[in-house]
């Protein structure tokens, strides 16, 4: 058996746990079902099958177990979700591009800039280590993308928008900084241990952000009225992990946050057009206002 059908066969047996418990019986068909439908072969045996909850053990962290008096098996621990079905996610993605030439015509890729996420291993052992790192930075908001070299202690990865970012105490000033992934080259790890602050906690900085900026901008309540269109949306893809929904008709719905109006979140809310509208506070009401109406001085 390959190494994409080894993986493809665990995937199958956690999407079936996670829809249900089920029998062993209920999962030989569920992998015969796929085999057919796929034209591979992701049938096992018993001890088969009591290896892969083993490896999947080993890899996801998921827990799998016997309950004897139902006779299923069934997840009882799902140590991480998120990055779990990330891990999934890119299976997927890789599998769907690696299929038959005879439709990849039909798999339309968006042409983009590389996401830097082949330094993460290396990031990731600087971090695990505490190892001072120097690597040259490019910085798209200054005149002609200038380029730094940087000395830093790197103390986090960070997902947003999309994008990988390092979270580094810069070794100069002492001040924790963010770097584009895609705008660092030339990376070198030194052999300077570096002590870890232990004021600092990722989650904590970035918890009422929006992105990756955390500029000291005030906390406070952020309600918006959005259309029945984009509330189907925002529903299914949080603008922040405080949303709650206030109320709801059939044009419109109302969702409160708590969080930083940062220049980011500003930026997302600018992006939705005339299908969101800010209620509160007066001040993030009044900046919309303000940056629209510079917006639409631009076309005079």
């Amino acid at each position: 058996m390959s190494k994409k059908q080894f993986i493809k066969r665990h995937h199958l047996i956690i999407n079936k746990l996670r829809s249900n418990p089920c029998s062993f019986k209920d999962l030989q068909d569920h992998l015969e079902k796929h085999s057919l439908d796929e034209s591979e072969n992701y049938m096992i045996s018993k001890r088969t099958f009591e290896r892969d909850v083993e490896e999947i053990w080993g890899i996801y962290k998921i827990i799998i177990k016997y309950q004897r008096s139902q006779n299923v098996y069934q997840i009882i621990e799902d140590a991480d979700e998120v990055k779990t079905d990330r891990l999934i996610e890119s299976f997927q993605i890789f599998n769907a591009l690696s299929i038959s030439d005879s439709v990849l015509n039909q798999i339309i890729i968006e042409k983009r800039k590389p996401l830097g996420v082949e330094h993460m291993h290396s990031l990731l052992h600087a971090i695990k280590n505490k190892f001072e790192i120097q690597f040259t930075h490019e910085k798209f908001w200054k005149a002609n993308n200038e380029k730094k070299i940087r000395i830093v202690y790197p103390l986090a990865l960070k997902e947003a928008r999309n994008r990988w970012y390092l979270i580094a105490q810069d070794s100069k000033d002492g001040i924790v900084k963010t770097f584009g992934l895609d705008r660092i080259s030339n990376l070198n790890m030194t052999s300077k241990i570096f002590i870890y602050p232990n004021d600092f906690n990722p989650e904590e900085k970035f918890q009422y952000s929006f992105g990756i900026i955390s500029d000291g901008t005030k906390l406070e309540k952020i309600k918006l009225c959005l259309s029945h269109g984009q509330a189907d949306y925002i529903k299914s893809l949080p603008l922040h992990s405080s949303q709650k929904i206030m109320s709801e008709n059939e044009t419109e719905c109302v969702i409160e946050l708590f969080m930083s109006s940062t220049y980011d979140f500003i930026m997302e809310l600018l992006s939705m057009g005339q299908e969101v509208q800010v209620l509160e506070p007066e001040s993030l009401k009044n900046k919309m206002i303000e940056i629209l109406e510079a917006t639409l001085k631009r076309y005079k």
